[in-house]
């Protein structure tokens, strides 16, 4: 039996519902879904280790890639997160399919950050919006091109353990197509605004607010159906597991976006999935989990026996009898 993780970044709980992810909803119907499923922290680099490794911190040679490579299982992982590149030792192969590309460092970013002025940090930021390309702007590849990759991927190899990261809900929102009288530029000036704000250095108004929600919640749209175009080809008798990192705050506690160590709501409640080999199908399991578990679990529904983490299986909760 196959494998694949699929990490849909930033996507926080409340907007897992048939009118925004009818795709998602369509795969937990014919699966198991956790309705109150909790990440362990709020930031990829601090909740990636639960997920991976069962634990709150990540070691290196003792996590899902690992634990499978010892049981001749092949691992990849295909994203365009610079932040996974914390997580990809011990597996096979790392495919980054857009954050090698040439961009500004996170360190660089911050030394700007700290030694300029705001004014001047956002002319700069409206200069790269007028100059980058429509796509150029987005630091991450689109669902369609991971998942694109990811099925070939997979066409191509058996034995295997695949994690793919998805980061459409992630800041900047920037849907394909929105309902909203909004010009491209526009767009990028409002999440320009919102990049700020994630720093302190700006206070968006109420309407700014409600743009950037309609914007969130038309990429999350956008992604699902991408995936739904996945999950059509995903075969049955393979196993998919399907969760977040984090979620998304917009104001809700006076910030935006997600800080680590903010265990509020919006920011820890996540979708958790199960589908496929040896699962049930149209559960809805209310008693709460949390994404210690998940690493656990594949081990155990691939009948592996080997101790990860702190966390436990909650394969008896998931598999068909």
């Amino acid at each position: 039996m196959n494998v694949v993780l699929l990490i849909l970044d930033a996507l926080r709980l409340d907007h897992v519902n048939p009118e925004i992810t009818p795709n998602l909803m369509r795969i937990a119907e014919q699966g198991v879904f956790f309705s109150n499923s909790k990440a362990c922290n709020t930031s990829t680099l601090h909740s990636m280790p639960c997920i991976l490794g069962a634990d709150t911190t990540y070691d290196p040679e003792a996590n899902i890639a690992t634990a499978l490579s010892r049981h001749g299982v092949h691992t990849a992982v295909i994203h365009s997160n610079p932040m996974v590149h914390n997580f990809h030792l011990g597996f096979a192969e790392t495919i980054d399919l857009k954050s090698k590309k040439f961009r500004m460092s996170k360190s660089w970013r911050k030394t700007l950050r700290r030694n300029l002025p705001p004014s001047v940090i956002a002319g700069m930021k409206r200069f790269r919006a007028n100059v980058y390309s429509e796509e150029r702007y987005l630091p991450y590849s689109r669902a369609s091109e991971v998942l694109e990759y990811s099925l070939k991927w997979m066409g191509e190899h058996d034995g295997y353990f695949l994690w793919s990261h998805l980061m459409e809900p992630h800041i900047p929102y920037y849907p394909r197509e929105t309902s909203l009288d909004m010009s491209r530029n526009e767009m990028r000036a409002l999440n320009d605004k919102f990049i700020e704000a994630v720093h302190g250095n700006y206070t968006p108004t109420e309407e700014e607010i409600g743009l950037a929600k309609t914007l969130y919640r038309e990429e999350i749209t956008e992604m699902d159906r991408e995936v739904g175009a996945f999950f059509d080809r995903f075969s049955p008798d393979d196993l998919l597991v399907i969760t977040s990192d984090h979620g998304e705050e917009f104001g809700e506690h006076g910030q935006f976006s997600h800080h680590t160590n903010k265990f509020i709501p919006v920011l820890v409640d996540v979708p958790l999935i199960f589908y496929g080999g040896g699962v049930k199908k149209s559960v809805i399991i209310e008693d709460e989990v949390k994404s210690l578990s998940i690493t656990p679990t594949i081990l155990e529904a691939l009948g592996i026996i080997d101790t990860i983490g702190i966390g436990s299986s909650i394969w008896h909760l998931v598999r068909s009898d």
